[in-house]
């Protein structure tokens, strides 16, 4: 059995960022939505001139994004 910090439907946000082909791929997730917005720039600074998105993980809602490069 898994551990339980990684148990289905824990984590509700998630910060991914947009490949070339336009996948989305995670980059973290968190169960808290300020932690979420706090990281999110950092996030963006790592990755210059790459999409980076915050995303509800059960609504789908598109909280923030970077802008299109």
């Amino acid at each position: 059995m898994g551990s339980p910090n990684h148990a289905p439907g824990e984590f509700r946000y998630d910060i991914l960022m947009e490949d070339a082909d336009g996948r989305n791929l995670r980059l973290e997730s968190t169960r808290d939505l300020s932690k979420a917005w706090e990281r999110f720039p950092d996030l963006a600074k790592q990755f210059p001139g790459i999409r980076i998105v915050l995303r509800n993980r059960q609504t789908s809602e598109l909280l923030a994004q970077t802008e299109d490069i």
